[in-house]
């Protein structure tokens, strides 16, 4: 397949080339600003962990900056800036910035697909010391002060090819105009022979910084209320996973291991879910709930609440089980440490603190 369509991917390719030789050149303007500005993004059309990395990011600087995060917000239903609440419906907002959102109400989110325009009111209205933009690689009309390109470890972007003969958004050569990559979803223990392999590989391409995190799930499944019901709990019940991510298979694995019986409802990233699907789901989980053998849940990730927990479906959602498992960002070894201070250190030499 990849061969049938690789004259699709030249031409595509040839495309985002023309368009990022345009803004080397100066023909289209990328704008700057002066304050600290983080993008994080990736070569890639999704499942890179991108989420949980701005999630990191927000919790490691929100004790010392006023943070703003900047979103395009898709999925929304909703055109132009807009400033995400708490109690928003992810169809007026997306479902990540809701869910940066619900985890950190601190924060201040936004969604404006012209992230020149975003900016500007964000500044404007709410004065912050800092700029998280959240999948900004290929949006370059803003030059982040710090560009971070996230990678994930078994679908590496040097391997990979142009849509549509594979799933880089632009040639892989546009790794060049990241600050640092981030190579995610490694396992939990480090081979350390293969990092410093691809270290190698990803430093031939010019970059300096190179840093390997994995996703750790908590110990804990809560329902949208916060009420916790420990992993080890779940040994004895039967777990129905509701999934609309990107690559949901390690999810299902991590599920699979902890539960005594699982069943999968598996939809397309990003889905919106309707009323319909509630309903199906309904059926088929009092089905696969009708043994009385053990206690059954339905399990799902947070990016999946914020579309299931809607005013459309909250008659519906509320009849069933519901808990959600919940991901965080590790590094490696002393990774988190450099980490840490790479990004402490930008932001201290671009904010005037001294």
């Amino acid at each position: 397949m990849r061969i049938l369509f690789y004259p699709l991917a030249l031409i595509y390719s040839f495309v985002t080339l023309l368009r990022n030789l345009f803004f080397s050149l100066g023909l289209l303007r990328e704008r700057s600003f002066p304050l600290p500005i983080i993008g994080v993004g990736n070569l890639s059309t999704g499942g890179t962990g991108k989420s949980p990395h701005v999630l990191y990011l927000a919790a490691l600087l929100k004790d010392s900056q006023s943070i703003a995060v900047l979103s395009r917000g898709y999925g929304r239903r909703t055109k132009g800036y807009r400033e995400v609440k708490v109690d928003d419906s992810v169809g007026l907002t997306g479902d990540e910035p809701l869910q940066y959102k619900t985890l950190i109400p601190e924060l201040t989110v936004a969604v404006c697909e012209k992230r020149v325009d975003g900016i500007e009111q964000l500044i404007s209205e709410h004065h912050p010391s800092l700029i998280l933009l959240d999948d900004s690689f290929q949006h370059r009309y803003v030059k982040p002060g710090l560009n971070l390109m996230i990678t994930d470890f078994n679908a590496l972007f040097y391997n990979d090819f142009v849509l549509p003969a594979g799933n880089l958004r632009e040639s892989k050569r546009g790794v060049k105009r990241a600050d640092a990559v981030i190579v995610s979803k490694t396992n939990a223990l480090p081979d350390l022979l293969e990092f410093e392999k691809i270290d190698r590989k990803i430093r031939s391409y010019g970059i300096q910084n190179v840093f390997f995190s994995y996703m750790r799930y908590r110990e804990y499944v809560e329902s949208g209320a916060g009420e916790r019901l420990a992993l080890t709990e779940l040994k004895n019940k039967k777990a129905m996973i509701v999934a609309g991510i990107a690559k949901p298979q390690p999810f299902i694995e991590f599920i699979n291991s902890h539960s005594k019986e699982v069943a999968t409802e598996i939809f397309g990233d990003h889905h919106a879910f309707t009323a319909g699907d509630l309903t199906a789901l309904t059926k088929k989980f009092d089905m696969f709930a009708a043994d009385q053998k053990a206690e059954a849940v339905i399990i799902t990730t947070r990016k999946d609440f914020m579309r299931l927990n809607t005013p459309e479906l909250a008659h519906l959602l509320k009849r069933l089980p519901v808990m959600i498992l919940d991901i965080e960002i590790c590094f490696h070894t002393f990774g988190q440490e450099k980490f840490d201070h790479y990004i402490l250190n930008y932001v201290k030499k671009n904010s005037g603190i001294r």
